[in-house]
């Protein structure tokens, strides 16, 4: 055997759905704060316009509450699957241990 050599590390099931639910997390994550982002920015845009005394007040507001009615599903749908992942994550982890 050399030096550089590894012993094989074997892994429990548990100890693999751990690892695979750690990077469902983080990838749930990002998509949601990337759809946040999005929604946070298109309405701040929105609202700088109609700050400024814009004489298409009416027409900005609407189109601020389509993106809202837009986003709300998808981010309320977001957080719903992080949060069951974070549960699956929580419970494989208790059983790893």
């Amino acid at each position: 055997m050399h030096i550089f050599e590894t012993a094989k590390m074997e892994y429990t099931p548990n100890e693999l759905k751990v690892y695979s639910n750690k990077c469902l997390e983080i990838e749930q994550e990002a998509y949601l704060n990337i759809l946040s982002k999005k929604k946070d920015e298109l309405v701040s845009l929105i609202d700088l316009f109609i700050e400024g005394g814009n004489h298409r007040e009416k027409t900005l507001q609407f189109r601020k509450n389509d993106i809202e009615e837009i986003f709300r599903p998808k981010i309320k749908e977001a957080k719903r699957v992080l949060c069951n992942t974070r549960k699956r994550l929580g419970y494989n982890l208790e059983r790893a241990s």
